[in-house]
């Protein structure tokens, strides 16, 4: 005779011993123990146990097998319709939810559902975890909302159930997940710190879901920005996770969260003690290591070689802070070659520079991901300038200086040359820093008439018809053309979008239009307000049209300015004409 009772009393022993990784040795013998004696109620019952073990594990097509071999037993035994019946539906739609089969699962669960309505009268746990499972094959489908309202269902039945502190944990622990999945960042963190305050106080080291808690918290202080207390959620829930089920993929994953962390942690802690700026950082380390390489490796090139940093990146506009450090940062710099010297030289200076220590004044090496791909290393002059802007020297015409957007031109000609002794480098960059008056004309054309249209014509129309869709365009285009028309007037390129405001922080003109266009975007689309600082902001432009003798208009309507403006091209064009005749 086989005594079940006490076999799965012997299985909650090996969990809560910490021997979890011995449970699937333990229920195949069960099972071989359970055929011997022809239990198969007993058979079934250890068949769900290794299904819920499989499922842990990440193991999906062993726990699928014992979920089709548990349905065939269940029907040849005749528990069709029952609660045990509805009980086993309810574990196996969860092994297919966990193998990605959700219309199965959901199937299975509807299932389950009918049955346990037809024989549950009052609060029944079996009821609240099925709720529970039906929110995340919700959540994994992205019905966020209905997830949401499964859960709310599963805590208000748990919380009338005795003794189901674990269990209101658990729930809290999948709200949390969820919550998180919604951006809800603050609402999941309650969650987690709630189901960690029950585990703790209750837990009897029975359930895995506080490792799911604690990864949780760990997720929640990330995003919040609190490093320290995320890397020691991590470490606690990686021991929780080796308790129950080993070094398993929720563990490679928990661990590669913890790492990731850690190595943030670690920079952003480099960065707070140096005080160091990345620019400072490539300046200091290439004149430590990269010069010093260069003269002992390359000598008949040390005059040749241009070093630096420009391109792309926060710390080649001076913009970067403790922040910037969390991708694409550390130690590193620009060598430029000729393309001569390039072909000569470029393969193995670039294996000397990475060579390189990896590790300077406390920063580890450079974090770089696909997106910041040949920001640093060897290029070859011509190559590094194309690459941003399609040319290889500046253009000659004004079509072709149009085809480069002033983001483009900005990163091409920012940051800063440490070294260039043979002036290659320096002449190519110097031939982008200011585009052609004529281009900078047209430029404006562009930008005044958007402004005009989007913010002085077309944002009151839609606020007549409350088109609220058209009215956010509307603002958000005049906004984008005040923003281009400021850096025009400043004779600045205008850098990445996220870096826009922050330029106009330090402009010599119309440095108040920074202010007011940060106080339109606060404003509500129908307040009166709104208007008033278009027009405010319409005539700053003018009056600094004026003063650069760009317009001798007064109009406010920004279509009559680029009228005027449009006019001046067509004087300087026709004399140029006439100079080149």
């Amino acid at each position: 005779m086989f005594d079940l009772r006490q076999y799965l009393e012997g299985l909650d022993l090996l969990y809560s011993s910490g021997q979890g990784n011995e449970a699937e040795a333990y229920l195949k013998k069960g099972l071989k123990q359970a055929a011997a004696a022809g239990e198969n109620g007993s058979i079934l019952a250890i068949l769900n146990e290794l299904m819920g073990y499989y499922r842990a594990a990440g193991r999906y097509e062993e726990c699928l097998l014992c979920a089709d071999q548990a349905m065939e037993l269940a029907d040849a035994m005749g528990l069709a319709g029952t609660m045990e019946y509805g009980t086993m539906l309810l574990n196996v739609a969860t092994g297919y939810r966990a193998a990605g089969n959700y219309a199965e699962a959901e199937a299975l669960y509807r299932q389950a559902h009918l049955i346990f309505r037809k024989h549950v009268t009052g609060p029944d746990y079996r009821m609240a975890s099925l709720h529970n499972n039906l929110s995340l094959l919700y959540s994994e489908t992205g019905r966020l909302d209905e997830a949401k309202q499964e859960l709310e269902l599963a805590m208000d039945i748990i919380r009338k159930l005795d003794d189901a502190e674990i269990e209101v944990a658990i729930t809290h622990t999948n709200l949390g997940n969820l919550c998180f999945q919604m951006q809800e960042i603050e609402e999941g963190k309650r969650h987690m710190e709630m189901a960690v305050r029950i585990f703790e106080k209750t837990r009897d080291g029975k359930d895995s879901h506080f490792a799911s808690a604690l990864s949780g918290l760990g997720e929640a202080c990330f995003h919040e920005g609190d490093l320290e207390s995320s890397a020691n959620y991590y470490r606690r829930a990686l021991k929780e996770i080796d308790r129950f089920y080993g070094e398993n993929e929720y563990y490679r994953v928990t661990k590669q969260n913890l790492s990731l962390v850690s190595d943030l942690l670690g920079r952003k802690q480099a960065a707070e003690k140096s005080k160091m700026k990345g620019m400072e950082l490539a300046r200091a380390y290439y004149e430590k290591y990269g010069k010093p390489m260069i003269e002992i490796k390359f000598p008949d090139y040390a005059g040749r070689i241009a070093a630096g940093l420009c391109g792309e990146g926060s710390e080649c506009l001076g913009y970067d802070d403790v922040l910037s450090t969390d991708h694409d940062f550390g130690p590193g710099f620009c060598l430029w070659l000729t393309k001569k010297d390039y072909r000569k030289i470029g393969a193995r200076l670039q294996e000397a520079y990475e060579a390189l220590p990896k590790e300077f004044l406390g920063y580890k090496a450079r974090n770089t991901t696909s997106h910041g791909q040949k920001r640093v290393g060897v290029f070859e002059i011509g190559a590094f300038f194309e690459e941003l802007t399609g040319y290889r020297k500046a253009p000659e015409d004004d079509e072709s200086w149009l085809s480069i957007t002033q983001e483009n031109l900005r990163t091409a000609t920012n940051g800063e040359v440490f070294d260039d002794p043979l002036g290659k480098f320096s002449k190519r960059r110097e031939g982008f820093l200011r585009e052609p008056e004529t281009v900078r004309l047209k430029r404006l054309c562009l930008s005044l008439g958007r402004m005009a249209q989007a913010g002085q014509y077309n944002f009151p129309r839609a606020k007549r018809r409350e088109a609220i869709g058209a009215m956010y365009f509307s603002l958000s285009e005049f906004i984008q053309a005040s923003t281009e028309t400021a850096y025009l007037l400043n004779e600045t390129y205008m850098p990445f979008y996220k870096w826009k405001i922050r330029g106009m922080e330090t402009f010599r003109r119309i440095p108040e239009l920074c202010t007011l266009l940060e106080e339109l975007m606060q404003k509500d689309l129908r307040d009166t307000g709104v208007e008033k600082i278009i027009e405010q902001i319409c005539r700053m432009v003018v009056g600094e049209l004026n003063a650069q003798g760009i317009s001798d208009r007064k109009e406010v309507f920004l279509e009559e300015q680029k009228g005027a403006v449009f006019e001046r091209l067509v004087l300087m064009e026709r004399k140029k004409g006439q100079k080149d005749d």
